[in-house]
């Protein structure tokens, strides 16, 4: 279910920057300039990025779902991701270029999102902001990154499929609602994210993060005695 969501706004990131996409598959051959970066760049950083994303998931694919039934853990990541949300308050606006080195440190940092609570996206466009890379350019580097990461996650689940089908219809049905769904609204909030980003108020969805943390910790604790 949760990665149907997922497809659901990866189809979102497509249609959103289907001109830049198009532009980069064109610029290829001559590697033109594209949105900032020449366009073998973008495909080059991309593919880069997403070698330690996929080492990280692969390999703690199976440790990690432990995690997934401890709303406390689930809070402590939720407060974490706040954290780093709200450094980007503090840290000087720059307008530096994605470089191969920052790539890697992106892909490091979206590897962290395989667990609950951590926002691929929040995480990803956070830590290029601190390091200084120009605000439409994160953004832009932190969607696209999430293509190849999300469809990798969809043939996976998709393969465990094959040994234990899910019998139910009204699943599906559910699922492709709710897929639907998650690309009409992922499609409204990367407008959101790139303005958030450009009037500098990104941070301030730490506090949505913190509030949900609290409550999940207090249901945590509810669950617990």
């Amino acid at each position: 279910f949760e990665v149907g969501v997922h497809l659901g706004t990866t189809v979102a990131v497509l249609f959103y920057y289907r001109h830049l996409i198009a532009d980069m598959l064109q610029g290829i051959p001559d590697n033109r300039m594209v949105g900032g970066l020449f366009a073998r760049q973008w495909v080059a950083y991309i593919v880069l990025a997403s070698i330690p994303t996929a080492a990280i998931g692969l390999g703690l694919k199976d440790a990690i779902l432990g995690v997934f039934q401890r709303l406390d853990l689930i809070a402590l990541c939720l407060a974490l991701t706040g954290v780093v949300l709200m450094a980007t308050r503090f840290v000087p606006r720059r307008e530096c270029v994605i470089t191969p080195a920052l790539a890697i440190a992106i892909g490091i940092i979206q590897g962290a999102a395989i667990l609950p609570g951590v926002s691929r996206s929040g995480v990803t466009i956070s830590l290029a902001l601190m390091l200084g890379v120009a605000h439409r350019q994160a953004v832009t580097f932190s969607f696209l990154l999430s293509v190849p990461a999300i469809l990798g996650a969809t043939l996976i689940v998709g393969l465990d499929l094959l040994d234990t089908p899910i019998d139910s219809g009204i699943l599906f049905v559910n699922i492709g609602f709710a897929t639907l769904c998650a690309g009409a609204i992922g499609y409204m909030c990367i407008g959101l994210v790139h303005r958030a980003t450009e009037d500098k108020w990104w941070h301030r969805f730490a506090w949505y993060l913190w509030a949900l943390s609290a409550v999940l910790a207090w249901l945590a604790l509810g669950s617990s005695s």
